[in-house]
């Protein structure tokens, strides 16, 4: 059974596998098996990562993935080789999750202008058809004025959300991966 533990400054993540190359790659594992679980359902990186972003320890506070393996899975060094492997993981990560960003925020930018104009245009043509209706008392066009006014907040929503927050999300788990690329794994067998 997975736990995370905080023991001091230090929060220790147990991991339970059957070889380390699980940390990356996930095993077919049927959801019946026995060996079904949080970590061999997906990289076991995976997890974990998604474990640390939504409780994130303290920036002091050192980060430990406790690997359970069987004894023959195990040899010397194996502990700084999967700590070297988990580092450049991060940094992959992070890298490709700063490059998602710059894209996002660049193509919010453009959408929110575009979104913005067509908002404005939407808004104007709304209020111009809602008068014609109030001089006439022609419900089809006040129907067709509210259908402009929605339509035009509508054009504005997806760059809005985009631009602010979708940004802002991927920003403050850019920040928390920054802190886990000090992470350290611990290797212990399965007795």
């Amino acid at each position: 059974m997975p736990t995370a533990d905080t023991v001091g400054l230090t929060r220790t993540i147990v991991v339970p596998l059957d070889h380390p190359e699980q940390l990356f790659v996930a095993d077919f594992v049927k959801p019946s098996s026995p060996k079904y679980s949080a970590f061999t359902a997906q990289p076991a990186m995976d997890t974990v990562r998604d474990m640390l972003l939504m409780r994130m320890p303290r920036k002091t506070t050192e980060i430990e993935i406790e690997v359970v393996l069987p004894s023959d899975q195990v040899h010397e060094g194996l502990d700084a080789e999967l700590t070297d492997a988990v580092r450049r993981w991060v940094k992959v990560q992070n890298t490709m999750d700063v490059e998602s960003t710059e894209a996002d925020g660049s193509i919010g930018r453009r959408l929110f202008l575009l979104g913005f104009l067509a908002f404005m245009v939407l808004q104007t043509m709304s209020i111009w058809v809602r008068k014609l209706g109030d001089d006439t008392d022609d419900f089809l066009l006040a129907a067709i004025a509210e259908a402009l006014g929605v339509i035009s907040w509508v054009m504005l929503w997806f760059p809005v959300q985009m631009f602010t927050v979708e940004v802002w999300r991927a920003s403050i788990k850019r920040k928390r991966m920054k802190a886990m690329e000090r992470m350290t794994v611990k290797v212990v067998t399965t007795t």
